[in-house]
């Protein structure tokens, strides 16, 4: 379990530092790591208040979680990246950088996700 906490912070870590590479921002390692911990806690805690709960709701617990992730996010990494010319991030520069880092998240899921679906639904599928 410990193994699948620590890579899940190194994952979420890598890509606040693969959207400050691509927005060409500055984002210590020790930053990202840091907020990927927060992200982790905070994943947690949503899945333990919406454990028991019907689709609708934890789909919403979902959405607020994610829109509260880029509000904090942006406030976090307000101080603590740089943008290309040196200066700190600011709260645009955060936002860009939060919403970039979760756009990457659910490209490189939905990379992977879909044609892992359609290979697993051409196997699994009876034949005629």
């Amino acid at each position: 379990m410990a193994y699948f906490h620590s890579g899940g912070t190194s994952t979420c870590a890598g890509f606040v530092k693969l959207a400050g590479r691509l927005l060409r921002y500055t984002v210590p390692w020790k930053s990202s790591s840091l907020f990927a911990v927060i992200v982790l806690a905070l994943f947690i805690f949503d899945h333990v208040l919406a454990f028991d709960q019907p689709v609708t709701i934890r789909i919403v617990h979902a959405m607020v979680l994610l829109l509260v992730l880029v509000i904090f996010g942006s406030w976090f990494f307000r101080a603590r990246g740089m943008n290309r010319s040196g200066n700190l991030l600011g709260s645009g520069g955060g936002i860009r950088l939060m919403a970039l880092t979760f756009a990457v998240m659910v490209i490189v899921a939905f990379t992977i996700v879909l044609p892992a679906q359609v290979f697993l639904s051409k196997q699994l599928s009876p034949s005629p």
